[in-house]
């Protein structure tokens, strides 16, 4: 029996999504009723706190609004990433509680390392799906440890390498930066993949990692150079999908070891918010127009499509691209920002060598 699977990008809620009848406000939601599960990244904690942490950005929702995932199709959420505390421990319990009363599964974050890492476990078709969160975005002050809640971090190590010739030449550029996984971090989150694939059919990873949009240079590479390791490590371990997201604009997609890598899946839907400035005082170098969320390229978001006919290999993988309107909500896009959504994923994932064609409603990697 096939087992289909749809994953998106990042949820921000400020409002419904849903009409008191049922019916969807757009149609796109539809499309989640003909899978057997939906896999999405809660971008924003559900609480009432007011007090934060000194950070550029911090969102939250009404924890009334919890239900609304549930009620547009979404079957598990990841809570891993760099929102999930922007109102420290207090608003993220908030958060889980109100995800909890509403029968919202989710993973990444928790009491303790333990609870952050342990997978959600779904049954349909006759397998065992097990779904986990990760995170190495605020990482090293948010991670969760022995006794101490947080995400289900992996901390990065950064070091900057400056080319002394170029400096000279462009006064003001900014050196190359190089990262790596922390090892321990990778062995941790490794092993608590290779557990739930001991205990599932299919293990489903979501990743919250690289750079938002708007933060990378130019003269460099879209991706970290921490990002394909560490993808790579998690399927070695028995991951079947890994699904990256917040950078907030569509990246490449890897074809590795018969299993896709998403770098990046964008936004899915993202409500218009503000963004608070923390408490620190922050240089006017930093600019608005270049926060996560102002630019039009982040309102280029997609769903993708798996199935599995059997195990381990899917039968499937199709990515379907969506356009976020002015409310940041998604509906089906004109072909000429399909055109440009779909060939940014096609020249992006060139390099990975992955085979993918057209389909009639995206494109897919031709298995």
């Amino acid at each position: 029996m096939r087992y289909d699977l749809i994953v998106t990008g990042d949820l921000m809620f400020l409002s419904p999504v849903v009409r008191r009848d049922g019916s969807p406000l757009q149609t796109i939601w539809r499309e989640f009723a003909g899978a057997h599960h939906v896999f999405c990244n809660l971008e924003a904690v559900f609480t009432t706190e007011t007090s934060h942490p000194d950070k550029l950005v911090c969102m939250k929702s009404d924890p009334a609004l919890a239900p609304e995932i549930r009620r547009a199709g979404v079957s598990v959420v990841t809570v891993a990433n760099n929102h999930a505390n922007d109102y420290g421990w207090p608003g993220m319990r908030q958060s889980l509680d109100a995800l909890d009363a509403a029968a919202v599964p989710h993973v990444g974050a928790g009491p303790d390392i333990d609870a952050a890492l342990r997978p959600v476990m779904l049954e349909a078709q006759g397998r065992t799906v097990a779904f986990l969160g990760l995170s190495s975005t605020s990482a090293g002050h948010f991670g969760a440890g022995p006794g101490q809640p947080g995400l289900a971090g992996i901390r990065i190590a950064q070091s900057y390498v400056v080319d002394t010739v170029t400096i000279d030449e462009q006064p003001g550029c900014v050196p190359f930066v190089e990262t790596v996984a922390l090892k321990e971090d990778v062995e941790r989150a490794c092993a608590a993949v290779a557990d739930a694939k001991r205990r599932a059919d299919l293990v489903i990873v979501g990743i919250h990692w690289g750079v938002s949009f708007g933060w990378l240079p130019l003269n460099q590479s879209e991706l970290c150079t921490y990002e394909q390791p560490l993808g790579h490590a998690l399927v070695d371990a028995g991951a079947d999908a890994i699904v990256g997201h917040h950078p907030h604009i569509l990246h490449g997609i890897e074809w590795y070891r018969k299993r896709p890598i998403f770098y990046s899946v964008g936004n899915f839907l993202f409500h218009r918010h503000s963004n608070p400035r923390g408490r620190g005082s922050y240089p006017p170098y930093i600019s608005g127009p270049r926060i996560p969320g102002r630019a039009e390229a982040t309102r280029h978001g997609c769903y993708v499509r798996m199935s599995w006919d059997g195990v381990p290999n899917p039968s499937r993988v199709e990515l379907v691209p969506v356009w976020l309107d002015e409310r940041g909500e998604p509906e089906p896009p004109a072909r000429e920002r399909a055109e440009l959504s779909l060939g940014t994923v096609e020249f992006l994932s060139q390099k990975f060598g992955t085979p993918l064609r057209r389909t009639a409603d995206g494109i897919a990697i031709a298995l």
